[in-house]
């Protein structure tokens, strides 16, 4: 091997072994570039390390992933995180974020409501986008008008959402709370999760390919963590007396049955389980790999 390396070196002569030195220099230039880049620059080097551009996140510990549960609502700032160094796409206002606050309400009346909603648009151009936005816009935008209009009882709503992009996929979820007098209080969560170059909805079987796994590891880890939040839950009931009941065998936790999903930027897919979406309850259980 060094004889051969020995001999490629003999033969170059004149302005060819020059141009190889060149070469050879450019290459060591711009190899330390990318590791000065990767190193302080580069904000996702912890688990996207070859900058491959998908990031699906590093592996946490068990107590790691109970944080990230436990900050769950603190991800939801009217705002849009972005792990990708281009995302091209027709914007419907150029000016705008991908995806930012289309409707803003904070109205008070100290009879009858307290409101405050921020509700996100999808600035895409494509059809896909826009029968989203107008899904976004009848549960939230419509519901936080009735409320307005309200002239019974005393009701407090509040909405708020986060957007991600992690190199392709952007990701919306939008959690509202809904207080009416004499009702528990009912906490929903809406997703939607889209492939900015295909312009369609993406599945939750395909964000498990993405992640490197698979629907029976998937399945296992669900049936694991509802079963352990049903423990818990009955754990809190003896000493309080209030218990959600979760039907730890149910279909809704079958992989094709669950709906709402989001992949954050930094790699995680958040499986959701807001029983308020069907229940006057503000229980949830979320499952996270």
């Amino acid at each position: 091997m060094n004889r051969a390396i020995r001999r490629f070196v003999g033969s170059l002569n004149g302005p060819k072994k020059y141009l190889f030195f060149l070469g050879l220099l450019l290459i060591c230039v711009v190899c330390l570039c990318l590791g000065i880049y990767a190193q302080f620059f580069y904000k996702y080097s912890d688990t996207d390390m070859f900058m491959i551009g998908i990031n699906v996140g590093s592996q946490k510990t068990a107590e790691e992933i109970s944080l990230l549960k436990a900050n769950f609502n603190s991800l939801y700032d009217d705002s849009i995180k972005i792990n990708s160094e281009n995302v091209r796409t027709d914007k419907i206002e150029p000016s705008k974020e991908l995806v930012y606050c289309g409707y803003t309400f904070d109205n008070v009346d100290e009879n009858f409501y307290n409101v405050s909603v921020k509700i996100p648009i999808l600035n895409i151009n494509t059809d896909v986008a826009k029968k989203i936005n107008g899904e976004i816009k009848t549960e939230f935008y419509d519901k936080a008008n009735l409320v307005m209009r309200s002239s019974k009882g005393h009701t407090v709503y509040n909405v708020n959402y986060a957007a991600f992009v992690n190199e392709d996929v952007l990701s919306v979820t939008i959690k509202a709370s809904l207080k009416e007098d004499g009702k528990a209080e009912k906490v929903s969560v809406k997703t939607y999760t889209y492939s900015i170059s295909e312009k369609r909805e993406v599945t939750l079987q395909e964000l498990i390919k993405l992640k490197g796994t698979t629907e029976d590891v998937v399945q296992k880890t669900i049936r694991d963590d509802i079963q352990t939040a049903y423990t818990n839950a009955k754990l809190i009931a003896s000493e309080y007396g209030s218990l959600y009941e979760r039907d730890v065998d149910g279909d809704e936790y079958k992989i094709e049955n669950s709906q709402e999903y989001f992949l954050t930027q930094d790699g995680y897919v958040y499986l959701v389980y807001a029983y308020g979406n069907k229940d006057y309850t503000n229980e949830m259980d979320i499952v996270i790999f």
